[in-house]
């Protein structure tokens, strides 16, 4: 039974995703900005996979808002070694969401893999330009990854710049390809891909709360109108009074929502967006690191 449960937890570890809205945790570096999963989509053809990384404002204020400042490194199994992944990593506008691409002609099995988004931006408060912190490179930042991944014991240096504050944030997702929404799309560009991702389903969620507002406002008009006729009949009618007031008010209030709503819709449907709409992007992987199973939060210890 024992073995049993093992197998299952590390099937589970295998093929499980994070889910939308969590919050992507940092493997290294620190910072007040924080960042979450938003949509994930695979493309028709099942060979690219898009995700939504939504910056709250404190993340626009600390974080590069342009993709090529960002490294990017992928952690896979020996199971499932992916080796012609591509990825990609660009912003939808400055103050937008981040739009990561997971890319493998082959396909994806039905297992989990993590990708590391790392910040070279450099953006800084001016308590951090009055800070003596050192600096670091890319190899003593790929030595403390790998010797953590490996459950191995990590030289003090090695250690000490790893945890310095001046090593930039390494945010780390958790992925399946076969989790995410299948689209209808095989994405050409930047621009068909926004669209799907972003666009589409901004229009579609907008367009249920427009249609929710408008029946509140048909319900709403049907009982003042009940109420019209209740003063008519009765004049002194203190509920009837009472209510058509607070009615007429909450229904003004929904029209002003009505009429924003349908603006923004229209917005988002005339909205010009360039094919190159993610640039300047990363196109760049840095390091493929391979791992006997993905319970990181174990190899680390």
């Amino acid at each position: 039974m024992l073995n049993r449960n093992v197998s299952a937890y590390n099937q589970s570890v295998l093929s499980s995703s994070m889910g939308y809205g969590s919050k992507l945790p940092l493997w290294g570096g620190k910072t007040d900005g924080k960042l979450t999963l938003g949509r994930t989509l695979l493309s028709r053809d099942g060979k690219t996979l898009a995700v939504q990384i939504k910056y709250d404002d404190q993340a626009h204020t600390t974080l590069s808002s342009f993709g090529n400042k960002y490294k990017l490194r992928v952690v896979v199994t020996k199971e499932n070694p992916i080796p012609d992944i591509k990825l990609t990593y660009g912003l939808f506008g400055t103050d937008g969401s981040g739009v990561l691409t997971v890319h493998s002609d082959a396909g994806f099995k039905n297992q989990a893999f993590i990708v590391m988004i790392v910040d070279r931006g450099y953006l800084v408060t001016s308590d951090g330009l009055n800070s003596n912190n050192s600096s670091y490179s890319d190899t003593d930042l790929d030595k403390s990854i790998t010797a953590q991944l490996s459950g191995a014991e990590i030289s003090s240096s090695a250690d000490s710049t790893f945890k310095s504050t001046s090593t930039p944030p390494i945010f780390y997702l958790r992925l399946n390809a076969h989790n995410a929404k299948k689209s209808t799309e095989v994405w050409e560009n930047d621009r068909e891909l926004v669209k799907d991702l972003f666009v589409n389903s901004n229009i579609k969620a907008k367009e249920k709360e427009l249609a929710k507002a408008k029946e509140k406002i048909r319900r709403g008009q049907k009982t003042i109108d009940e109420m019209n006729l209740r003063l008519e009949e009765n004049p002194d009618d203190q509920i009837a009074q009472s209510q058509l007031q607070d009615l007429q008010n909450a229904i003004t209030n929904l029209n002003a929502g009505v009429a924003k709503l349908e603006t923004s819709i229209n917005t988002w449907k005339n909205s010009v967006i360039k094919e190159n709409v993610l640039a300047p992007k990363q196109t760049e992987m840095e390091h493929r690191y391979v791992v006997s199973d993905l319970d990181i939060e174990k190899n680390r210890k």
